[in-house]
């Protein structure tokens, strides 16, 4: 054995004999470290606790997720009546072409202005992408379940074919308070 062997061998020894072990139900093999992890089930999770996700190096939260996303849907008989005419759409918002910071800023805009003129039933455009992966694709419902958004949107869905299908979404803006 190499010098640098024996050092790690005495180590291991003296970590061994210092150690207290995590559960007591389990036997510790004699003389080689134990390699295996037990996994652990996890934690629950309550429902309303947010799971946040740290940038590396700061404090700062990168974003924060409920554990238990519930994205907000518009029901069926909603989407039927939009995708046959019998509700129209009152605004449509194309963000093709754009960057994700300002495809947010335009979005929340829009829909704080059709929020103020009594637009109920909006069109978003956000396209496909390459190969059906586009960011702004998967984006989107993700800021329309943001506080900021929901304080304007009741509710989206994939749209119809006849609409731009998987490439756009209809979206609900919630009626204005009185007052």
């Amino acid at each position: 054995m190499t010098r640098r062997k024996i050092k790690d061998l005495d180590l291991w020894e003296k970590v061994k004999r210092t150690a207290k072990p995590l559960h007591s139900n389990r036997a510790a093999p004699s003389g080689k470290p134990d390699i295996h992890l037990q996994s652990e089930a996890p934690e629950p999770v309550t429902k309303h606790a947010p799971k946040r996700i740290i940038r590396p190096h700061t404090n700062e939260p990168l974003i924060s997720i409920s554990p238990q996303f519930e994205p907000k849907l518009l029901d069926q008989s909603t989407r039927r009546k939009i995708s046959k005419g019998k509700l129209t759409i009152e605004a449509k918002l194309d963000l093709h072409g754009m960057t994700q910071i300002q495809a947010h800023q335009r979005l929340l805009g829009f829909l704080e202005r059709a929020y103020n003129t009594g637009r109920r039933t909006i069109l978003v455009i956000t396209g496909k992408g390459a190969g059906g992966e586009g960011i702004l694709r998967s984006a989107v419902p993700r800021w329309l379940d943001e506080p900021a958004f929901r304080k304007y949107s009741a509710g989206y869905h994939e749209a119809s074919l006849s609409h731009g299908g998987s490439g756009a979404l209809y979206v609900r803006v919630r009626r204005k308070k009185a007052g």
